[in-house]
């Protein structure tokens, strides 16, 4: 009988058994059955040995815990753990029994492990099969009662038998008033026919979709994308859902889309200027008929090409920063910039551009007007050059003076470049007009302009003030006597042989320098003062010379 228990013990039970004997706070290994030999591929040979002798050290630790638990408690104890076999991972449930000595203490614990791996799993299954049960019980109350689109049920009949919160805001009725009635009802009744149709439909087993055209509480129409869906269950159809979607203000918007896109291709299509579009790439989109009246080009020439396409080199990076910072503070801008036509001439343009942002304040694309002022920038150019010039004699006059003084000053106060000033006038002017005319005088200013201009620096310049008077800017002129010799060069200049107008005249001039190398507080009033005591000095002594003003002084310099 004791070899039929040890039988069944050993070859009869399908779970996994271990003997374990108590020495002195260890567990040696005294009795593993089949199964569990079997399953861990261990043998006989660990019989004897302890438990942190045959276990890797953390999962020993673990058991010898488990076991002392036994010891301490003197009660049988389960727990669950994970074991291992060929690279598979198994749950184990094990049941550790303890068995006592005469004097009561414990002397062996048996442990049956279970693989309760099955039991898990499709526990596992369970409780996922649950959860998501519930979770589509919360979606579909969330999707039917929270959805922003219209949703009725209906029977086969199309007998509304429910709705959710959003049906009411389209139609303007309450749930409880379109309880029983059916939906087509609310359907225009140029559009009944087209309702009926996607009821039969879907009645037969399939999904319909239409645009429907449905009216609310108020009479009013409501432009409406409709689904009906059939509602199955036992794969039998006993209703229908109704699923209605409010487009009434995308349409709206479409047409006031395709209004505005008409006007202004109309627009377009007659315009005198230069109408472009740009996308957020910067590339070219659109440009108007009038490219070819203006420029020269197709459209094609543009289309899809960056947006400085033909802009003047020099001007690429003005216009890019500008375009930049519209786009970044949402402003309008206005530009003057060169691009080239079709013969490879480059015109002036201006334009005007209005960045375009969507409703998330996004920028979508750029519209540009632009204008060829090349007519007018000429302009502008011969109205400024009349006002900075002598009609007479072509050179600056008294205010284009004023501005280069200005300028000269400042240099010399940054970067202490000295300048001077030389004021000088023609010698017996009022003789040369009595004896010879206006004529002859006024083409003896003009020559005498001429001359002096060839005499004096580059970069230096000579304006007339009025009359014979005239006036030299020398700028950074290193010393007076620089300033000296430009003078000797002018009067050397001046006595030259004159011939005008069938004459032959001797013309001579008077000249009075001033200078700034000695001066840090100057004015251009105070530096013509200076000047024009030293010209009186000069016209004092018989005029045909110059004279330098030197702190009140006037040495002998004449020439």
């Amino acid at each position: 009988m004791e070899k039929f228990y040890q039988e069944v013990l050993m070859n009869g039970i399908k779970d996994m058994v271990f003997i374990l004997k108590v020495v002195n706070d260890d567990f040696r290994f005294q009795f593993v059955n089949t199964a569990a030999m079997e399953r861990l591929n261990l043998s006989n040979r660990i019989i004897g040995s302890s438990i942190l002798d045959i276990e890797p050290k953390e999962k020993g630790k673990f058991l010898y815990k488990q076991y002392s638990q036994v010891v301490e408690s003197k009660k049988s104890y389960t727990y669950e753990d994970i074991y291992e076999k060929s690279g598979k991972k198994y749950n184990a449930e094990t049941v550790l029994s303890p068995f006592f000595d005469e004097k009561g203490a414990v002397d062996q614990i048996i442990a049956v492990v279970r693989d309760i791996t099955q039991e898990r799993k499709a526990l596992s299954n369970a409780m996922e099969m649950i959860n998501s049960l519930a979770e589509s019980n919360e979606r579909y109350h969330s999707l039917f009662f929270h959805n922003t689109d219209g949703i009725f049920v209906l029977n086969k009949m199309g007998y509304i038998t429910e709705g959710n919160e959003a049906s009411e805001h389209i139609t303007g009725y309450k749930i409880k008033e379109l309880f029983g009635k059916p939906l087509k009802e609310l359907v225009d009744k140029e559009d009944s026919g087209n309702f009926e149709h996607l009821i039969n439909e879907a009645l037969k087993g399939t999904n319909q979709s239409g645009d429907i055209i449905f009216k609310n509480k108020d009479g009013q129409q409501v432009n409406i994308i409709f689904k009906i869906i059939p509602l199955l269950i036992d794969e039998k159809i006993i209703g229908l859902y109704g699923i209605l979607k409010d487009v009434t203000e995308q349409i709206q918007s479409i047409n006031k889309l395709e209004e505005s896109e008409k006007r202004f291709r109309i627009i377009a299509e007659n315009a005198q200027d230069l109408i472009t579009v740009v996308n957020k790439d910067g590339e070219i989109t659109y440009v108007s008929p009038s490219y070819k009246k203006i420029l020269g080009y197709c459209n094609q020439e543009y289309l899809e090409k960056s947006f400085l396409h033909n802009v003047h080199t020099e001007d690429e990076e003005r216009l890019v920063e500008v375009v930049s910072n519209s786009i970044y503070t949402g402003e309008p801008f206005t530009i003057q910039f060169r691009q080239k036509n079709a013969e490879g001439v480059m015109i002036w343009c201006e334009s005007i551009g209005n960045p375009v942002f969507n409703h998330n304040n996004v920028f979508q694309h750029l519209v540009v007007l632009t204008r060829d002022i090349t007519l007018r920038r000429e302009s502008e150019a011969k109205l400024k050059y009349f006002a900075y010039h002598d009609s007479l004699t072509n050179l600056p006059n008294r205010l284009y003076f004023k501005e280069q003084f200005a300028f000269a000053k400042e240099q010399f106060l940054t970067n202490h470049t000295p300048l001077a000033l030389i004021l000088l006038d023609i010698d017996h002017f009022k003789q040369i007009n009595d004896n010879y005319g206006h004529d002859t005088g006024d083409a003896v200013i003009k020559e005498f302009g001429a001359r002096i201009k060839a005499a004096i620096r580059d970069h230096d310049m000579v304006a007339r003030l009025g009359g014979d008077e005239f006036v030299i800017l020398l700028s950074n002129i290193p010393s007076s006597q620089n300033a000296l010799e430009i003078a000797e060069r002018i009067n050397q200049t001046i006595r030259q042989p004159w011939k005008l107008n069938g004459h032959t005249l001797s013309v001579t001039t008077s000249m009075g320098i001033a200078t700034s190398s000695s001066q840090q507080n100057f004015t251009e009033s105070s530096l013509m003062k200076k000047a024009d005591i030293a010209l009186y000095e000069a016209k004092k002594i018989g005029k045909n010379c110059y004279k330098l003003y030197d702190n009140g002084n006037f040495p002998s310099l004449s020439s």
